[in-house]
């Protein structure tokens, strides 16, 4: 009897030790693997997501200024044929009339401004009266200068802000003589015109060799920085506070 009793222990034994390592072995196993397939949760990727995603304008949309209305500009080159360049190469009108058709390319892709320009050669006279009659906002004159000088200055009675910006972009373009913002109130141009901002610009002397050369040869340069600098001053002044 004590025999059997010592049997049926040892079999009660063996079934606990088979039945906690059966245990143990499922534990150690992925649980998703033993699920069927209809009983597995998947979480929804991030293009399943239900939010409505808002796109936010770009930031040229968000710093785009709306005008009101256009800039009126007058562009009125030189038309002095008889003042001839010391190199030969055209006079102070015809180099002049180039750097205002290189501006006008420019200008004339810029959706605020309303640009007229003097490219008929009228008379000094004529042009200012064609700039009142259009009601410009801004009257600029192009000039090569004479006299046995050096460098650069610009003239106007009623706009130091526009003539600065003209002037100062201007001279970043070389290591110029800088004569300065001057009075223009003894040139007909400069007192006649009724636009608010008047400048008449002399780049440079058309007497001297070196600049005479440097005219000729950077008249596209001079005319993108005249847009860059009408482009920027009339955004300031006229758009900045809209």
């Amino acid at each position: 009897m004590k025999g059997l009793n010592k049997v049926i222990l040892c079999f009660s034994s063996l079934v606990m030790l088979f039945s906690i390592s059966f245990t143990n072995n499922n534990t150690n196993d992925n649980v998703s693997s033993d699920l069927p397939s209809s009983e597995i949760i998947e979480l929804p990727s991030i293009e399943d997501s239900s939010e409505e995603i808002i796109e936010k304008p770009s930031s040229s949309e968000m710093s785009k200024p709306i005008y009101t209305k256009k800039t009126k500009v007058y562009i009125n080159p030189s038309v002095q044929h008889a003042n001839l360049y010391i190199n030969g190469k055209g006079n102070e009108a015809t180099n002049m009339n180039d750097v205002a058709r290189y501006l006008k390319k420019e200008l004339d892709k810029i959706e605020f401004l309303e640009v007229l320009y003097n490219l008929d050669n009228l008379s000094l006279k004529n042009s200012v009266a064609e700039s009142n009659a259009f009601g410009a906002d801004i009257h600029l004159a192009l000039h090569s200068n004479a006299g046995g000088g050096r460098g650069s200055e610009i003239y106007t009675i009623n706009s130091n802000k526009f003539s600065k910006i003209i002037y100062d972009d201007f001279n970043e373009l070389g290591d110029f003589k800088k004569r300065g913002i001057k009075n223009g109130k003894h040139l007909y141009e400069v007192k006649n015109s009724k636009a608010e901002h008047v400048a008449l610009m002399e780049f440079l002397f058309h007497d001297n060799m070196e600049e005479a050369n440097w005219i000729v040869a950077n008249k596209e340069l001079i005319a993108k920085q005249l847009a860059k600098s009408i482009i920027n001053f009339v955004s300031v002044y006229y758009y900045a506070t809209m």
